[in-house]
């Protein structure tokens, strides 16, 4: 789906949820009025509102202000032996920045993004459901593996204003890897960036697919704000696709600047080994990698 396709849908929603709050508002406001006091307070309060809204002149302006004030104690008054206040006239818009309108300064509001990061990502990574960094087990967690999700979190928080593009974790089954990897996509996601997080297995299987063909979109791997490989090495190496594709990938992101993160359960030299010079290279390149290895025990089974 492109984005303004995309974009058309979230406005869509966020305009039925507008006009879903201030019908829900107008029906309690009709509720109220049933008492008849209240109705006479809150008609003549808004007939007050109105005119002030119409006044042009500074002398009426105050003058409706100084009724306007006086109507609105009363109109307190009422509520409060309701225990309501005069917030319960207003519509519950679910964005206080914009209204649920999507716009905050001629700009879209960051409701809007995030709704549009979401769906985005549902798309890509098929609504799978990310761990959280809240869900780290500090007891099943060596003082390095805290260290690791600190280190990582900053690098969330930082984001997009980073120097080092791709994450590489390494270390045995079980360490933790994959867990760290979609703490970071669940963080990213929640500040509104677009995730594409892919097993090793499928992004052979997809490359594999665009190679001979088929209607797979490749450019949602090429395109998408962070991309995340888990469990690099694991695939199989099919010939003129695992190792062609996977350069053309992590050095086509490379050079727009947009961050690849993989797991692995090989070493550095088992990676040198596997693939080339070329694709190892910019996977651990130091001035733009962060290279980690993870330890311990397998917490799997902990």
């Amino acid at each position: 789906m492109n984005n303004s396709k995309l974009l058309n849908e979230v406005k869509t929603s966020f305009q039925q949820k507008r006009l879903k709050a201030e019908q829900e508002c107008n029906e309690f406001i009709t509720e109220l009025c049933q008492d008849e006091n209240f109705h006479k307070v809150y008609v003549t309060y808004s007939s007050a509102q109105l005119k002030l809204l119409r006044a042009q002149f500074e002398n009426d302006k105050k003058t409706l202000q100084n009724d306007l004030s006086s109507l609105q104690n009363k109109l307190n008054s009422l509520l409060k032996q309701k225990n309501l206040n005069l917030n319960s006239l207003t519509p519950k818009y679910e964005c206080k920045l914009c209204n649920d309108t999507g716009i905050v300064d001629g700009k879209l509001c960051t409701c809007i993004k995030k709704a549009m990061a979401v769906r985005k990502n549902a798309l890509l990574n098929n609504n799978l459901g990310f761990k959280q960094f809240k869900d780290c087990k500090t007891d099943v967690m060596t003082d390095d593996d805290k260290k690791v999700c600190d280190l990582l979190t900053k690098w969330c928080n930082n984001y997009p204003e980073i120097n080092k593009i791709n994450i590489n974790l390494m270390g045995a089954p079980g360490t933790g890897k994959t867990f760290m990897l979609e703490c970071v996509t669940s963080a990213l996601i929640e500040k509104g960036y677009s995730v594409c997080f892919k097993t090793a297995f499928e992004f052979n299987e997809l490359a594999r697919l665009y190679h001979i063909g088929k209607a797979y979109d490749y450019s949602n791997l090429l395109n998408a704000d962070v991309l995340v490989i888990d469990d690099l090495g694991s695939e199989p190496m099919l010939k003129n696709v695992t190792k062609e594709y996977l350069y053309n990938l992590i050095n086509t992101r490379q050079i727009h600047g947009k961050p690849t993160l993989i797991s692995t359960n090989l070493a550095l030299n088992d990676l040198l080994d596997r693939y080339d010079e070329r694709i190892f290279s910019r996977l651990v390149n130091k001035a733009l990698s962060i290279n980690i290895t993870l330890s311990g025990k397998d917490k799997r089974i902990m």
